[in-house]
């Protein structure tokens, strides 16, 4: 007998099913996620609205 033959490493490295959640949870996590999306595009969308303009509020010459 080999040391091949007593080596049994089949059962140590069975990948664990990812859990079944009810399709009500499902749909939560989904909408949670869809709105964590949403909200990050629309700061992005305002954040590059905002980076366009060039605020200069230091320089109050034009007021003088």
């Amino acid at each position: 007998m080999s040391d091949e033959d007593d080596i049994d490493s089949d059962d140590d490295f069975e990948e664990d099913e990812a859990p079944v959640l009810s399709e009500k949870r499902q749909s939560m996590i989904d909408l949670e996620a869809r709105r964590r999306l949403e909200q990050k595009l629309e700061d992005a969308r305002v954040r590059k609205q905002t980076q366009e303009y060039d605020f200069d509020f230091d320089d109050d010459s034009d007021f003088d």
